[in-house]
């Protein structure tokens, strides 16, 4: 006659575990988007000019060898019309990034954001401007307080020396605001 006790064995319902499962993201696929829907977005402001830069996100380096007029147009992860005051860095997604830390110590993917696109407004001499969209939430646009000289909002947020302001507020700014003259 065998012993058998229930703590013998241990069943793992592996079932359950599937089904808890998040899926896994595909970040490019993701930002491929995010770019994809500013670009439209921006397009439906200004009209045509602005479509995703090719390679964005790794572009730089295959880039670089460029005559300085391409690199303008391919700085950043969208190429704008010649005369737009902007680069624009586009992010999409990044749920984790919490807006209260904001007022601790800062974020520091956010900064790498802005270090993004100060870089890429750098080398092709426009004003730096970082899109960014969690799922879910409206379109935030980072930019320079220096860059809005007497601009006010009824909503934003001082990050550092950025102004955050929902895109759609910053959109309904004048033309001459965006372009060149």
């Amino acid at each position: 006659m065998s012993n058998t006790n229930n703590e013998d064995f241990f069943v793992d319902d592996v079932l359950s575990d599937m089904k808890n499962k998040k899926k896994k993201v595909d970040g490019k696929r993701k930002g491929n988007r995010t770019e994809r829907n500013v670009v439209k977005v921006l397009n439906d402001r200004f009209g045509t000019g602005f479509s995703r830069s090719i390679g964005s996100g790794n572009r730089w380096s295959q880039t670089s060898h460029l005559p300085k007029h391409a690199q303008d147009v391919f700085s950043g992860d969208l190429v704008c019309p010649q005369n737009f005051s902007f680069c624009i860095e586009s992010k999409g997604g990044y749920d984790d990034i919490d807006v209260h830390g904001f007022f601790n110590e800062g974020n520091s993917q956010i900064d790498e954001f802005i270090k993004q696109a100060e870089l890429d407004s750098e080398r092709c001499g426009r004003k730096p401007l970082l899109i960014w969209k969690k799922n879910r939430k409206p379109y935030l646009a980072f930019i320079k307080e220096s860059d809005l000289p007497h601009k006010k909002f009824n909503y934003y947020m001082n990050y550092k020396n950025y102004i955050i302001v929902n895109l759609e507020e910053l959109l309904k700014l004048e033309d001459g605001f965006f372009f060149i003259n």
